[in-house]
């Protein structure tokens, strides 16, 4: 199913993946046990399977009108269908994908089911859903900055979202998600690519500019807490002052598009 996703639209395949690997990571955060993370997992996987019955110009329009937007709704129940034709498919599969589109406030579909109507892992996996769709908009040329789409997000607690799972979901990404463009306090540009979950301000980084703003030749790591640490102990040591000692930050977190020279997939890569 999901090579036939792929097959009919990249970016669908591509926000599955996505999706579900925001899903596990929220599931581990909150202490979901393994089979629950499993299912979680999986339905996100496969969640959008139904999209390949959508026609093209309904699944692939930017801006859907009332007419298309009921037409496209309908990839829900297409999921289900499909997915029940499996005999080896959890129950609680298909109910997380049939409610995932579920709002708090009633407003989603394919039932507007609300509040505790709507199963625990299905907000969970709407919760995913929406975030990935919002930092990987389609037909964007750069993705949207993490904290844009995290405010985005929180602006949404209490209607469309249980405001606790969102809260829950800000935390269990950090304030710099993996893949995050980020200033330091030394004017060199860095991409975010490992969380530290007790220091969330100073994640692992691959410095990607000078301070300049100039492409490095090769990608550097910095441990921003490991290097908080050592410099800490020169200045319990009092071989370096509070002022002096060179302790980096981050200033913010950067709109992709604007320094669009930076390959976040090949810094990516070159790290793992």
């Amino acid at each position: 199913w999901l090579a036939r996703v792929r097959e009919k639209d990249e970016h669908t395949y591509s926000h599955s993946v996505r999706a579900s690997v925001w899903a596990v990571v929220f599931g581990r955060h909150i202490g979901l046990r393994r089979q629950e993370l499993i299912k979680l997992g999986i339905a996100t996987l496969l969640k959008d399977v139904g999209k390949l019955y959508l026609a093209d110009d309904v699944l692939k329009a930017e801006k859907r009108d009332p007419r298309v937007e009921l037409e496209y709704r309908k990839f829900v129940d297409y999921s289900v269908k499909l997915l029940s034709t499996d005999p080896n498919i959890d129950p609680q599969v298909l109910t997380i994908v049939q409610c995932h589109r579920e709002r708090h406030d009633g407003s989603g579909y394919p039932r507007g089911l609300r509040g505790g109507q709507i199963p625990v892992l299905a907000r969970m996996c709407g919760i995913v859903t929406f975030y990935d769709e919002a930092t990987n908009p389609r037909g964007a040329e750069f993705p949207l900055a993490p904290s844009r789409a995290v405010a985005q997000l929180y602006g949404l607690r209490s209607s469309a979202f249980q405001e606790q799972l969102v809260v829950e979901f800000i935390q269990s990404i950090g304030l710099y998600p993996t893949g995050t463009q980020v200033e330091l306090s030394t004017g060199e540009i860095a991409v975010v690519v490992e969380q530290s979950h007790k220091r969330r301000l100073k994640p692992k980084v691959m410095l990607v500019t000078d301070s300049d703003k100039k492409l490095l030749e090769k990608p550097q790591l910095l441990d921003m807490a490991a290097d908080d640490d050592r410099k800490q102990v020169l200045v319990e040591k009092g071989k370096r002052s509070l002022n002096n000692a060179g302790f980096i930050s981050i200033l913010h977190d950067l709109d992709p598009s604007r320094y669009p020279q930076v390959d976040v997939a090949k810094v990516r890569d070159q790290y793992l």
